[in-house]
């Protein structure tokens, strides 16, 4: 891994900390070495020289004197920063225990693959007309030095990056200080660079290694684990500062590190190899067999298979859309090595990764998104195609319905429920509408619940008005508030819009939470169907987990939108005002207007505060005040001391019973159906029988490992409940039919606060559903549940997707009320950001209680971390331009078409409706092929238009007049080839 550091102090004290020693005596096995573009302008070239590593440090190079001149004729100059690559802890073992010289010279190698990957990032800033402009040079000047061994005198190869604060354009220029934006958000890329180079480097020494393609690690396979733990104290120590102060991620991590630094001492290195012979006397026998087997295979041929580097290419590509739509090019190198760790190189992968630019099927970007610095932002033509779809849903969408309520009902409606006069005039503007799509964008708690319950009042007779949500619980709230029928925004996905009609409405609750693909896919139910759709939802709050922030780009896009900027949910003045505050992203002003901020001590101690402040409340207090936290470790966390706190209390029993659970595994769509990422012990379930593989819906299935099918492809072996092993292929049928888990313990008593995981139909329970533990005999637990108080007996082994009910997270927490919340945010953890922290505090009606290590550190990272997702059309530069209106008057002739044809497809979606009812046969076969040639072409014909948007050329192409014996979705497509504005 690299670690990048800062440098602190003076040029001489660190110039001597590199060249002369720290932890050891330094010998002649340890080089040092300058490095590179700049060096070879300067003539710099083998071991450093302590002297010129000096002068550069200070910023002294030829006749230039870096830095700022002050006043007082001080001159201000930092000096630069420290890359540190480590190799795996294995890989130390062989090289430096072992002595096995190859592998520090494949190290070496590798190292210097990821410096030339580093380099290519380096960048100066300068003013230009008035404003910043950031040049990439791709030129610098650094200092390898390589060591072997940590602070606790364990082996540990490893080489210090000393990067110089100067870089310049081309030969000759004058020298500028680095800005290291670019390198730093690519540290992780050129880490994954070097341990690829490496592992491809030990297969081709002879020896063997292991991987986890999520995290692109490895060891070098028959180094004894036991052996890797006891040499690695230095290692331990960090994890286990980690673990006690509940610290999550590299920065996190990096925080212990220093934390837990101890001095220096010093040994030869003749007497450090003693040592570690005399440690590693246990386990010599199978270093030994690692060491000769591999001789025995040195030299063979390790050729990159070109099918591995474009399943790492496109693994890499589809993997970073997964989660967002723009995506830097060195994220999509870094999953697509990881994925394949000592088969495939940076080089294999640059080719076909430029193929792919070439062909437009990888976009470069221009403007920025998100929140992340696109050093070099890359979209797909299939995201940008998505997104794209969204605005002529949009344009397809508009008067193409019949208004849900005429005046004289909403009038009376008016009369009985209260509403302000904001919500007045966003329902008028949404039940009076003829746009078959509409929206209500409304902050936290301004009452989109209660006009979806006035909207069924006023709906005309007939009218189904039906309550949709991303969530389960979400979908649940909303139902129960309006008093309609709910379901989830998945459901209605996988039954296709069966049953709806032009008298349907569908009222989209958290409609922020949509991914790009999920709200396409409801949008195109919508215009199969004619059924009215209205999203409500909040762009300030938690965003999709999935790719795209859909929601917010349709309004960019021209969805029409009713706005309701006055929340009713704050009850105090105080309340309202933080968070109008944090909507105003005045975070520092939002938290003086919390009930309490806490600060001043590590996160662990923190934890310890509220849980001592919650569990001091009464019982009847407890149940109005949600504990909120930002990520599943830490909630695991403050569940585990409040637990502890109420077995001293009395209230829950002594008693526990040990009860396995399952806690989901995390794969995205691409890594379930890639065999590689599953591992032995992990359990699979399906929501669908497979009847060829004997695979029962909602049964487990454990994982024994993998092996290869009869075609040589990698399989998963799986374990059934009467042993039988079946051998599957995930490659076949569709991820979201497929749950992996992992298998954890936790302990249960009566009185346990308890939340269900995982939306489970046949027990009628909703994801985030919590209740309270009545009675534990063995593993069947009855449950009162808070939703209606109803009690509930359910066999815990048969169904194992719950926890711990006491802290929740943030987007579990999204759509619901509490009297108060207490709000639990380390600033170190990955998921502070803006949207989390107004979602957190707007749940409360009365008060909020905050705890942080440091509140001037937590409003920086708000202001500088929204939490926003990208988009492809804003990073493309083509927000303004695709709006529905524009497109709309770019292809109003191909729309039309689609127009008159949707309207005759509904009348066939009506009598298969209908002769479904009246269970007849002989359904008319063609209406399927119909409607689904029809999205065939509307997406040929995105991609046609996305095509003329990135070769201008083509805009100069005459407008072909599509034959009358076309059906309206070839007419579609021909008609894009006419003129477009680009």
């Amino acid at each position: 891994m690299i670690h990048p550091r800062r440098l602190k102090g003076s040029s001489a004290n660190i110039a001597r900390y590199y060249t002369v020693g720290d932890y050891y005596s330094k010998g002649g096995l340890e080089p040092s070495e300058w490095g590179g573009r700049i060096a070879a302008e300067l003539g710099l070239e083998g071991p450093v020289d302590p002297q010129t590593f000096r002068d550069l440090l200070a910023g002294r190079v030829n006749d230039q004197q870096l830095g700022r001149h002050r006043a007082d004729g001080e001159i201000q100059h930092h000096p630069g920063w420290d890359f540190a690559v480590n190799a795996p802890k294995s890989v130390s073992i062989m090289a430096l225990v072992m002595e096995d010289e190859r592998i520090s010279a494949a190290h070496e190698a590798a190292v210097g693959s990821a410096l030339g990957y580093l380099e290519e990032h380096a960048t100066l800033r300068r003013r230009e007309d008035g404003g910043v402009v950031h040049q990439t040079t791709a030129r610098l000047l650094f200092a390898r030095f390589t060591e072997h061994a940590s602070r606790e005198l364990d082996p540990h190869l490893h080489t210090h990056v000393v990067v110089m604060n100067m870089t310049n354009a081309r030969d000759g220029d004058p020298m500028a200080s680095l800005e290291t934006r670019a390198m730093f958000a690519e540290q992780m890329v050129a880490g994954q660079v070097y341990r690829n180079a490496l592992a491809h480097d030990l297969r081709r020494l002879g020896y063997e290694i292991e991987s986890d393609p999520r995290s692109g690690l490895f060891e070098i396979k028959g180094v004894p684990q036991a052996l890797i733990t006891e040499l690695s104290q230095r290692a331990e120590q960090i994890d286990a500062h980690a673990r006690e102060h509940g610290l999550t991620g590299q920065a996190a991590r990096r925080q212990s590190f220093y934390e837990t630094r101890r001095g220096k001492e010093k040994a030869g290195l003749d007497a450090l190899h003693a040592v570690w012979t005399a440690r590693s006397a246990p386990h010599r026998d199978a270093l030994y067999d690692t060491l000769s087997s591999a001789k025995a295979r040195e030299d063979r041929s390790i050729a990159v298979e070109a099918m591995a580097a474009r399943r790492a290419t496109l693994f890499g590509i589809r993997q970073a859309e997964t989660r967002e739509a723009v995506n830097n090019l060195g994220r999509m190198v870094r999953l697509g090595l990881a994925s394949h760790v000592g088969e495939v190189r940076l080089d294999d992968l640059r080719p076909l990764l430029a193929e792919h630019e070439v062909r437009a099927k990888l976009l470069a970007t221009r403007e920025p998104t998100g929140d992340h610095i696109l050093t070099r932002g890359r979209t797909t033509r299939a995201t940008a195609r998505v997104e794209l779809a969204l605005s002529q849903h949009l344009a397809l969408a508009l008067d193409d319905a019949r208004p849900i309520a005429s005046a004289e009902r909403l009038l009376r409606v008016f009369e009985h429920f209260g509403l302000t006069p904001q919500q007045e005039q966003a329902l008028t503007q949404i039940a009076m509408s003829r746009d078959r799509v509409s929206g209500i964008h409304g902050v936290a708690g301004a009452g989109k619940s209660t006009l979806a319950r006035a909207l069924k009042q006023a709906a005309e007779p007939g009218t189904v008005v039906t309550a949709l949500a991303p969530t389960s619980s979400a979908a649940a709230n909303l139902g129960q508030t309006a008093d309609i029928d709910f379901r989830t925004v998945a459901s209605l996905i996988a039954g296709g819009g069966r049953g709806l009609g032009s008298s349907d409405v569908l009222v989209l609750d958290e409609a922020g939470q949509l991914g790009n693909r999920q709200a396409l896919r409801v949008l195109e139910i919508s215009r199969q169907t004619g059924a009215r759709l209205i999203l409500l939802g909040d762009n300030k709050q938690t965003g999709a987990i999935e790719q795209g922030k859909a929601f917010w780009l349709m309004q960019r896009l021209g969805l029409p939108t009713a706005e309701l900027t006055e929340s009713l949910r704050q009850q105090t003045r105080s309340m309202k005002a933080a968070v109008t505050q944090a909507r105003l992203g005045n975070y520092a002003a939002s938290l003086e207007y919390l009930d309490k901020v806490t600060s001043g001590d590590e996160a662990a101690v923190l934890a310890k505060g509220l849980v001592s402040e919650w569990t001091r409340l009464k019982p009847e207090s407890r149940l109005g005040t949600n504990i909120l936290v930002l990520d599943n470790a830490t909630r695991l966390i403050v569940n585990a001391q409040i637990r502890e706190t109420l077995k001293r209390e009395g209230v829950i029993a002594a008693e526990d019973t040990r009860l396995q659970v399952l806690t989901p595994a995390g794969l995205s769509d691409q890594e379930k159906h890639n065999a590689r990422f599953y591992s032995g012990g992990q359990v699979v379930t399906f929501t669908q029988h497979n009847a060829g593989l004997g695979l029962a819906r909602g049964a487990e299935y454990r994982v024994l490992g993998l092996g290869r099918g009869a075609n040589g492809r990698q399989i998963v072996r799986l374990l059934d409940e009467n042993g039988r092993i079946i051998r599957w292929d995930p490659r076949l049928g569709q991820a979201r039919h497929v749950n992996v888990f992992n298998t954890e313990e936790r302990d249960l008593s009566q009185g346990d606060r308890i939340q269900w995981r995982l939306a489970t139909h046949d027990l009628d329970l909703k994801n985030a559903e919590r209740g309270t533990v009545l009675a534990v005999e063995g593993a069947r637990v009855t449950i009162k549940w808070d939703r209606g108080e109803h009690i509930q007996s359910i066999d815990l082994e048969a169904h194992k997707t719950w926890d711990h009910g006491y802290a929740e997270t943030v987007y579990s927490a999204q759509s619901k009320t509490y009297a108060r919340a207490y709000v639990l945010a380390p600033v170190n953890a990955g998921l502070v950001n803006a949207q989390n922290y107004y979602t957190a505090i707007t749940r409360a009606r009365f008060g909020v209680k905050l705890w942080t290590e440091d509140p001037h550190r937590l409003i920086d990272k708000l202001i500088r971390f929204s939490g926003e997702k990208t988009s492809s059309l804003e990073a493309l530069g083509r927000l303004d331009r695709d709006r529905a209106s524009r497109f709309g008057l770019r292809h109003a002739e191909a729309l039309d078409r689609l127009r008159q044809e949707q309207v005759r497809a509904r009348v066939e979606h009506r009598d298969v409706q209908l002769e479904r009812r009246l269970d007849q046969k002989g359904v008319r076969r063609d209406l399927p092929t119909r409607i689904a040639t029809g999205a065939r072409s509307i997406a040929e014909m995105l991609d046609d238009l996305l095509v003329r948007i990135l070769h201008p050329s083509s805009l100069e192409r005459p407008v072909v007049e599509p034959p009358p014996a076309k059906d309206f979705t070839s007419t579609g497509r021909d008609a894009a080839h006419g003129q477009r504005d680009r």
